[in-house]
């Protein structure tokens, strides 16, 4: 089979370029951009008759710090929405994920932008229409998969993750969870009680963030938020070495953050 191109998402400091159109299946998008803190764009696909005013006030009650909102926001986004995905990217480091695309209207929509009080967020509207063409799926070295135990969310790692190497990321949690996993290089001396501390100092309700992290915030890569039951594969812009992967989204059951209930984990990209 010929494998199509990438369908390329484009960021700059003035505008937003993606496709307007694409066909059924499981498709490739690049993400790139020239302009720090732009171009992380999310992929959604949107019930029928849902506007994307409604999709938006959805998903910022879900990224608020009011527990409440956050609880209502995420059973209305589950009933408005599906998250397919999208990529954490900087200038110089692109991104490529995959998305199952079935027919009906999508969004893509830089994500902070969204998620803020911008009165004119960068989105494109993609109507995906056709007939099925599938592109192939690259073969993922390991997978990271968020689940849901007794014990609280975790993330799970399957296979050999490899810098370089295609890296998929899996939604095993139940509707309406959602999740992230963005990848952060973190130093060898940076143990498992400083992680700890770091993530257990988040404040409920708050919208601070705990004073020095132990690694650099503004390093991420990784994918943008799935809805339960997603997958995406990943070509992702890092270095072989120690990460941890963080999920940064909110408990849909009472707004506490996933991360301090525990979904974060290191791994070795080797």
């Amino acid at each position: 089979m010929h494998e199509a191109a990438p369908l390329l998402i484009s960021s700059t400091e003035d505008g937003l370029t993606a496709p307007d159109s694409a066909t059924p299946g499981q498709r490739s998008f690049r993400s790139e951009t020239t302009a720090a803190g732009v171009g992380w764009v999310g992929l959604a696909r949107l019930a029928d008759g849902v506007t994307w005013d409604r999709f938006r006030r959805d998903l910022q009650a879900v990224v608020s710090d009011e527990q409440e909102r956050i609880v209502k926001g995420m059973a209305a986004l589950d009933g408005d929405a599906v998250l397919l995905g999208g990529a954490v990217i900087h200038p110089g480091r692109p991104g490529e994920f995959t998305a199952e695309l079935v027919a009906g209207q999508h969004v893509l929509f830089d994500y902070p932008d969204t998620a803020s009080d911008n009165p004119a967020p960068r989105y494109r509207s993609l109507t995906v229409e056709g007939s099925t063409q599938d592109s192939p799926v690259p073969d993922a070295a390991g997978t990271v998969r968020a689940v849901l135990t007794p014990d609280g969310p975790v993330f799970e790692v399957l296979g050999t993750p490899t810098a370089g190497q295609p890296l998929a990321f899996d939604n095993a949690m139940p509707r309406p969870y959602l999740a992230e996993a963005v990848v952060f290089p973190v130093a060898d001396e940076v143990g498992a009680e400083e992680l700890a501390e770091f993530f257990n100092a988040f404040v409920d309700g708050s919208p601070e963030w705990p004073p020095n992290p132990p690694f650099d915030l503004g390093l991420g890569c990784g994918t943008l938020p799935l809805s339960a039951g997603g997958r995406s594969v990943h070509r992702l812009a890092a270095g072989a070495g120690r990460h941890v992967v963080v999920n940064w989204l909110k408990d849909p059951t009472d707004g506490v953050r996933m991360a301090k209930r525990g979904q974060y984990r290191v791994i070795e990209l080797g």
